[in-house]
């Protein structure tokens, strides 16, 4: 049989003034599922339309001749936060439909909401959860009612087939980057010669803003062996140079981690990489330990400036040990990104100002302010709902909820606290002692494009 894979380009909020939100990163899920396809004896192609800068026409154009079509609204990297904005996808599958009518849909946007996904793209089916088992027996069922984990609507009426059980990570091929055009991809704080990889999947926490549907309960990973070939891979073959590796919680499995580091270490490789953790999953021993593997960059959800905001967002951490942990961080040498939420459930003006504060004063290399997105599945949508609040908009996916804060409002202090952080005296002074100041033009691209938003 042959396949189509398609990630369409992702256009997201701050498109226009520079290419960080517009990430070219490896679509990973695209390229498992292609793996076991091709394992299966299919003709497998990806199209990374986000990597290649292709339209929607120039898409269609492209594929004609498959026997399935699989377009993804959301690849792994965007599976905690998908983006909220769905006309690009949706652009794509309507110029695909004028070509071939076997347009199955994956992401997480289907998956949290089937029904109104499939009604705006007429696909045959919706594929809930992770894709790559369901994508592989999709195309080895004719009849898709026997398929686990899809939604599909037959004479007019919607079913919901039962869930597909959660994969094991160790019994996914090599993921097929040999389709990809590993070229293209690059992280701006890293450089190029870039991919994703991807030692396990879920998260052991349950904060209250996360959207985790994809994932599942619980925790799941990969063997070191796995994910040490898959490394050698992407380096040897494909002369990978720098990585991210896409776990919620990297350093969960501290000996895993261990065992990485001792591995490229040993090899020696001319590599860098950063991932994902929590300041209470890190010491001295395990950071000296992936500085001296090529760790150069680690990013730290901090969310809150104070420990009742911690709580009610179900972070499990304190501000002593975000504190303690930074500490660490700084030194080792190992640069960090910090994530702060703003507009959260309840939050007031003075919470935000202090999370202002509290950035400065904990002094990342890069702190990033995001709006709390209240995402269909999440304890945050669900409290929004309970105590009679509402959202910004009757979007799909709404952008922001209504509470103490107007949007504007909210918009306006998010634009603040970038511009009072960035522009510090301290901060510029800091990076240019630490020969750092390429890092502080990356990310003046980056707030110069967040504040001219309306």
């Amino acid at each position: 049989m042959k396949i189509l894979l398609l990630n369409p380009l992702q256009v997201h909020l701050v498109n226009n003034k520079g290419k960080i939100y517009n990430r070219i990163w490896t679509p990973l899920s695209l390229a498992n599922c292609a793996a076991l396809l091709e394992k299966d004896g299919h003709d497998v192609k990806i199209i990374d339309a986000n990597a290649e800068r292709l339209s929607p026409l120039e898409v269609s154009k492209l594929t004609t001749g498959f026997d399935k079509i699989f377009v993804t609204s959301s690849t792994l990297d965007r599976w905690q936060c998908p983006v909220i904005d769905l006309d690009p996808f949706l652009n794509y599958v309507k110029a695909l439909r004028e070509v071939n009518d076997e347009i199955y849909i994956m992401g997480v946007h289907g998956t949290v909401k089937p029904k109104e996904v499939l009604e705006l793209t007429n696909a045959k089916a919706i594929i809930r959860g992770e894709p790559e088992l369901i994508v592989l027996n999709l195309c080895r069922n004719k009849d898709i009612s026997k398929v686990k984990g899809i939604s599909y609507k037959s004479d007019g009426k919607l079913f919901s087939n039962e869930s597909q059980e959660f994969l094991d990570l160790n019994s996914l091929p090599t993921p097929a980057f040999h389709l990809l055009p590993m070229e293209k991809y690059f992280y701006e704080v890293l450089g190029r010669n870039f991919t994703l990889l991807e030692g396990s999947r879920g998260c052991a926490s349950r904060c209250s803003f996360c959207l985790l549907e994809m994932y599942g309960k619980g925790l799941r990973v990969k063997s070191p062996s796995k994910l040490i070939n898959e490394l050698e891979t992407v380096i040897n073959k494909f002369n990978v140079k720098t990585a991210y590796f896409m776990d919620l919680e990297f350093t969960f499995n501290r000996s895993l981690v261990m065992e990485i580091c001792d591995y490229l270490i040993k090899k020696k490789y001319d590599f860098k990489w950063t991932c994902q953790t929590r300041f209470d999953l890190v010491d001295e021993e395990l950071l000296q330990k992936m500085k001296n593997s090529g760790c150069e960059l680690i990013h730290f959800g901090v969310e809150a400036a104070n420990d009742s905001s911690l709580k009610s967002l179900g972070k499990g951490l304190t501000i002593k040990k975000i504190e303690q942990g930074m500490k660490m961080v700084k030194k080792v040498n190992i640069r960090s990104a910090c994530f702060f939420l703003m507009g959260s459930i309840n939050s007031t003006l003075d919470d935000l100002n202090d999370i202002i504060k509290f950035s400065k004063n904990l002094n990342p290399t890069y702190a990033v302010f995001h709006i709390a997105i209240p995402y269909p599945g999440t304890k945050f949508y669900m409290d929004v709902l309970k105590n009679g609040s509402r959202f910004s908009d009757n979007n799909l996916f709404p952008e922001a909820y209504v509470g103490n804060i107007e949007l504007k409002k909210l918009k306006k202090i998010t634009r603040k606290a970038y511009i009072q952080y960035y522009f510090r005296p301290k901060y510029i002074i800091s990076l240019i002692l630490h020969g750092q100041l390429k890092y502080l033009f990356q990310q003046l691209k980056l707030l110069l494009g967040f504040i001219s938003q309306k």
